[in-house]
């Protein structure tokens, strides 16, 4: 599908929204309009590398203003969905808009929230029990439903089937035609322990709407494109600081009106971010975190998953499936040592680079020998490292492996940051991962 820049689709809507008027629409405390919660923001494009590459992300939020524009993501959405999104003022109307061709290509999650309610159900099957597959059929689900009333909030929007990428030839699911690893370029991105561009999802979402409190099924960072309309991120202290706020409220949206507990419990967050059209953030999905909509013009925002070189992301991502992430939260075992064996890949090829002198990069090599220390503290993917490989033919295998995961890497089975039903654990604790 042909994309279309985002400038040549006329003004920005919202663009001028203040965070006091953004708090009063969601009904949040004024207090968190407070300087010491506000987002960092940068000013340059090698601040922002710096940040993305080797800062830290946890306990922050960091916005380049206009940043889709700096980083040349303008006519990175399908044209479609874009105008979908920037011309109706519901989900339903959005998902309408689009061509049933182009439905049938798409996957997506689809939550609904009843009115006046809080919690959110996923629609997996129609009414006679029959799962649901592409965005097509959910969408025919939708319209047989006999509660019109109920809000829709689309999440992981990527394509159906597999194709390989324009701009470097790996397979990909995403919908976006270029990413912010691309803006970096496959040196310093391959250079990375890992980025996803895969399972990279589109989220689209009207006033009220969002994901709710959740830490995501790994610790790695995100980094997420707004294309349009406006939208609250609130994040809090990363660990124990936060786990029974975690307990009481996981999985919830604090829409207005707010409970006195979720006054409460937004108090305690340690940064607020209003997000308008364009700009780009950077946060660790290690954090507890909650985005809600609150413009009129939907939403839609793209996240790349990604961890870099920097000690403290690195630790939270080394944290992933162990007792120090919130259980209701954590991937299956499995999944994440798919994830580390593509880590281990980077491992071994940076200390190759660096071994041979080829590594020119300033700041990878600035970084890159303390990360590698620190990602082999990790039992599974120090045991993985090519330095273990005793025999030709075990490096050539590893080899042979490495290239079908540079290609596919590690999934997520189409929940990658918040969904509890798709490889992490329960509620009640049941089917925990198993503890290193």
């Amino acid at each position: 599908i042909a994309a279309t820049p985002i400038r040549a689709m006329g003004k920005l809507q919202d663009s001028t929204l203040t965070m006091e008027e953004a708090l009063r629409l969601a009904g949040w405390p004024r207090s968190l309009a407070a300087s010491e919660k506000a987002p960092r923001l940068l000013n340059s494009l090698q601040e922002f590398a710096e940040a993305l590459l080797t800062g830290t992300h946890i306990d922050e939020v960091i916005v380049l203003k206009d940043g889709v524009h700096m980083l040349e993501q303008e006519a990175a959405v399908p044209t479609k969905l874009l105008i979908a999104a920037r011309t109706q003022r519901c989900t339903r109307t959005f998902l309408g808009s689009l061509e049933g061709e182009l439905l049938q290509k798409l996957r997506a999650r689809i939550y609904c929230t009843e009115l006046h309610e809080r919690e959110e159900f996923e629609l997996k099957k129609d009414a006679s029990g029959t799962e649901l597959d592409t965005l097509q059929d959910k969408w025919r689900a939708l319209q047989c439903s006999e509660n019109q009333s109920n809000s829709v909030y689309i999440g992981e929007l990527r394509w159906a089937e597999k194709y390989r990428h324009k701009l470097d030839g790996r397979w990909a699911k995403t919908v976006l035609n270029s990413d912010i690893k691309d803006w970096v370029g496959r040196g310093r991105a391959d250079a990375m322990p890992y980025w996803d561009r895969y399972d990279e999802g589109i989220f689209v979402g009207g006033r009220y709407s969002g994901s709710p409190l959740h830490v995501d099924q790994v610790l790695w960072s995100n980094v997420g494109k707004n294309f349009c309309g406006c939208k609250l991120l609130a994040i809090w202290p990363y660990g124990e600081t936060t786990r029974a706020l975690f307990d009481e409220h996981n999985y919830t949206l604090f829409t207005p009106p707010l409970r006195r507990s979720e006054e409460e419990a937004l108090e305690k967050a340690c940064k607020v971010a209003l997000l308008t059209p364009g700009d780009v953030v950077l946060f660790s999905g290690g954090n507890a975190h909650m985005a809600m909509s609150i413009s009129e013009e939907l939403s839609l925002t793209a996240y790349e998953s990604f961890v870099n070189l920097n000690p403290r992301n690195l630790q939270a991502f080394l944290d992933s499936g162990t007792q120090r992430q919130y259980r209701q939260c954590r991937a299956r075992r499995p999944m994440l040592e798919d994830i580390k064996l593509d880590v281990v890949d980077v491992v071994d090829d940076l200390q190759a680079d660096l071994a041979d002198g080829v590594l020119d990069d300033a700041l990878i090599k600035a970084h890159a020998p303390a990360a590698i220390a620190l990602l082999q503290l990790d039992q599974y993917i120090a045991s993985n490292v090519r330095a273990t490989a005793t025999t030709a033919a075990a490096a050539a295998d590893k080899d042979k492996d490495k290239e079908r995961r540079v290609d596919e890497p590690a999934r997520m089975d189409g929940a990658k940051r918040r969904s509890p039903q798709a490889g992490a654990v329960c509620g009640d604790g049941s089917a925990q991962a198993e503890q290193p």
